[in-house]
């Protein structure tokens, strides 16, 4: 699980959310919930990729410089964002529907997606995108990740 190569933040946020969704998924798995492991699977899949995409957006910039390349640099974070949100409303129903010690996991998640989502606000903000853009999507996720 560990790398000797440290990662910058835009894939670290998404490694994060890997696990957070991954919480969600044994939690849901373990619910007997077939709607929330879809979900949690479609979530796994979406994330996937943008790793690699962030990383090389952000290689791109710091090459260039150009507004293009910052904007991608803006575009990707607040992606994240906005699945960030959703992997933490995953979690939060996922930990919702089983009252086994499981439920820690999902609740776990919720919290780890949570902190990728304000990560990812971070971004966007530090890119140039403004306070307001991943604004509605750190909302959901501290919603999400503040359910009991």
């Amino acid at each position: 699980m560990a790398s000797s190569e440290p990662l910058p933040a835009g894939p670290a946020i998404v490694r994060t959310l890997e696990l957070a969704a991954g919480l969600a998924l044994l939690t849901a798995r373990v619910a007997g919930r077939d709607d929330l492991v879809s979900r949690a699977e479609a979530l796994a899949a979406e994330l996937a990729p943008l790793a690699a995409e962030d990383a090389e957006a952000y290689r791109v910039f710091l090459a260039t410089g150009s507004d293009e390349a910052r904007a991608r640099t803006i575009e990707l974070p607040l992606h994240m964002a906005e699945l960030a949100a959703d992997t933490a409303e995953l979690a939060a129903e996922a930990a919702a529907t089983i009252d086994r010690a499981v439920r820690g996991d999902a609740l776990t998640g919720a919290l780890l997606a949570d902190a990728a989502a304000r990560a990812a606000a971070l971004l966007v903000r530090v890119n140039g995108g403004g306070d307001a853009a991943a604004a509605a999507a750190t909302e959901r996720s501290a919603r999400a990740a503040a359910r009991p």
